[in-house]
């Protein structure tokens, strides 16, 4: 019988005890300034000259298209509105063209470099220095959180590095019910991983958010540790890049924070599927671009990056923004402002798109996606009252300011079609450009937008997009994601666009955990704005046909939101067409540990069945299915 059953049998008929932490090794946090003079770095260009030329590509793009749009308006005058309009149109195209320059850029740097520069040699891992997992979570399926970092201990152990590392649940849950199924899965760990050393805590004030949970762990335990890895509830890493991470700390001591470029594993349904393909086909593209401009002044993206912890607590500490509501107080996006805060201290923060082997998970639907950008959202507007902090590196202001463009984006599109809707209702067919009759300015945004798309096909064909083989099947899976990624984008913007006017209205996004699991159906009243925002561009067709023609694809998107919601969330079966089209290396090839985390997922669930069905059957049945359950335990510990 496999030894992990017999281990994992007594859990079952045990008392669970609530897990301990370790003796407390306190380190002074203090709050930061939101200004304060910054400390340079000698002998580092900063990537400020990167930036400058990232910002010179896309202000040209968008002088010349601006400059062109105006031409054709301006045959008998500019009006008002049409200045109004071409504003937002600049705003975009000067958007849209510093990411498309970011991802050309990467492209670059893959296309020569052969084989992808690696670091130099790094040092064995220092067995004497201490490396704390951490998983902030709140109200989470904990068993799932376990069984990862079950996983991750048997791959640290295999490598011989599992001593190096502890586990620390750092928990925020609100829910008592799942707060006791926390620390019996805490236990169970505990019980089949005796070696591994695993701490949990648990807040009953849940000051400050997340921010307000690692702070605090900081704060009792910092000491302990030379460095911390950040974890989301579904972030995962190999024994290899967890290794490569804590030897780059060793061998810079100047650097502060490196963050990984996650691929996307564990996707089922349509939606979730395409976002893992285009993270795994284009997110090395970006990822590339952006550490190559950003140099020594790199992000910060929540999890899936280990951090120096006393560089940590001595300067990102978090200063409380100015005002109340939903944009004061409490900043909820502490990632980006706590890689400025480091930088702007002299340290450096390096975005790692090279190392393989950090994985996370997409959420499941459409619903989920939008559910989540709520919270971005709100977070990330927040940073507009930092963006004139003195001190800060110019590059992480424009990580700041990228930050709040990505949803501030969303409301100028929509805002752009709406000027022009009401221009096509207000001026007669071939007066300007409203009429939609020049279509240069349409195929060059499209053309941007869709530059991930045409560089990683570029990249697949000459073999140098990562992770890839040159399979035609890749093919498929880039028609099918373009095809989904089409079909949601106008639903997002509304989502998108709403959920930046919000918070200036007062409204809080709250603070909810992100659904791991698909829902049975869509909520079809969350996508009535977009049913409304797609008649207001159809009505458009009984006095300019032009624009409603051009319109058209989004007009059909924010009409069919509903059921595009709901058609995304279905989940193919692994046979078919429709799965194997958005295929991603990790997909055609399991990596082990997450394999080995989803067999770790299925015992779990199988005691947690047994548990339950103890609580209310007869002893006698009990003993039936647990001898029913370590056969299939013990079938599937051996796949």
């Amino acid at each position: 019988m496999d030894a992990r059953v017999r281990l994992e049998a007594p859990t079952l008929l045990a008392r669970v005890a609530t897990p301990d932490t370790p003796p407390e090794a306190p380190l002074l946090m203090p709050q930061q300034p939101v200004s304060d003079k910054r400390v340079r770095v000698h002998g580092e260009s900063d990537g400020r000259w990167r930036l400058g030329a990232m910002l010179a590509v896309a202000l040209g793009v968008t002088g010349f298209a601006t400059a062109h749009a105006w031409s054709l308006m301006n045959t008998d005058g500019v009006s008002l509105l049409e200045w109004v309009g071409l504003a937002l149109l600049a705003a975009n195209l000067a958007w849209i063209s510093l990411a498309g320059a970011t991802a050309v850029a990467g492209a670059a740097v893959l296309m020569a470099r052969e084989p992808y520069e690696r670091r130099p040699s790094l040092p064995p891992l220092d067995t004497n220095s201490l490396t704390a997992i951490v998983f902030p979570i709140r109200n989470e399926d904990t068993s799932r959180v376990t069984a990862s970092a079950q996983a991750i201990h048997d791959a640290l152990n295999t490598a011989g590095a599992a001593d190096a590392f502890e586990f620390f649940f750092l928990s925020d849950t609100t829910d008592p019910e799942l707060a006791r199924e926390e620390e019996e899965a805490i236990h169970r760990l505990r019980a089949v991983r005796p070696q591994a050393t695993v701490f949990y805590r648990r807040r009953t004030l849940n000051y400050g958010r997340k921010a307000g949970n690692m702070s605090e762990f900081v704060r009792r335990w910092g000491g302990r540790y030379d460095y911390m890895v950040v974890f989301d509830a579904d972030s995962l890493m190999s024994s290899d890049a967890l290794i490569e991470l804590v030897q780059r700390m060793d061998a810079q001591p100047v650097t502060a924070l490196i963050q990984t470029v996650p691929s996307l594993v564990n996707a089922q349904t349509l939606m979730a599927r395409s976002q893992q393909f285009a993270m795994r086909a284009y997110g090395q593209i970006f990822g590339t671009g952006l550490a190559w401009w950003s140099g020594g002044a790199g992000n910060f993206w929540g999890h899936n990056a280990i951090i120096r912890v006393g560089a940590f607590a001595a300067h990102a500490g978090l200063p409380e923004l100015p005002g109340k509501g939903p944009l004061g107080g409490h900043i909820l996006s502490h990632d980006f402002v706590e890689a400025a805060l480091l930088r702007r201290a002299g340290w450096r923060v390096e975005i790692a798109p090279e190392i393989e082997g950090s994985y996370e998970e997409s959420p499941p639907t459409l619903d989920d996606l939008v559910a989540r950008d709520r919270r971005w959202a709100q977070g990330n507007l927040q940073h507009l009252k930092l963006l004139g902090a003195r001190g800060l590196d110019p590059v992480s202001r424009a990580h700041i300011f990228s930050g709040v463009m990505g949803y501030a984006s969303a409301l100028l599109w929509f805002s752009l079609i709406l000027v022009s809707a009401t221009l096509a209702w207000l001026i007669p067919p071939g007066a300007s450009a409203a009429g939609g009759t020049d279509i240069s300015l349409l195929l060059l945004t499209v053309l941007i937008v869709l530059s991930p798309k045409w560089l990683a096909l570029i990249l697949w064909a000459f073999g140098r997009l990562p992770g890839w083989s040159r399979r035609p099947a890749f093919l498929a899976g880039l028609f099918t994601e373009a095809a989904i990624s089409a079909a949601t984008a106008p639903i997002m913007m509304i989502s998108q666009a709403q959920a930046v006017i919000a918070p200036f209205l007062g409204r809080d996004c709250g603070w909810r955990p992100q659904a791991r699991v698909a829902a049975k159906a869509s909520n079809g009243n969350r996508f009535v704005p977009q049913l409304i925002a797609g008649l207001t561009l159809c009505s458009t067709m009984l006095v300019n046909v032009g624009f409603a023609a051009w319109t058209l694809p989004v007009a059909i998107s924010l009409l069919l939101a509903a059921p595009i919601a709901s058609g995304l969330s279905f989940a193919p079966n692994r046979r078919s067409w429709l799965w194997s089209a958005m295929a991603t290396p990790e997909d055609l090839r399991t990596p082990p540990v997450v394999s080995a985390a989803q067999r770790a997922a299925s015992r779990l669930s199988w005691q947690r069945a047994i548990e339950q069905r103890r609580a209310i059957v007869p002893a006698p049945a009990v003993a039936t299915a647990l001898v029913g359950a370590r056969i299939v335990e013990t079938s599937v510990a051996r796949l």
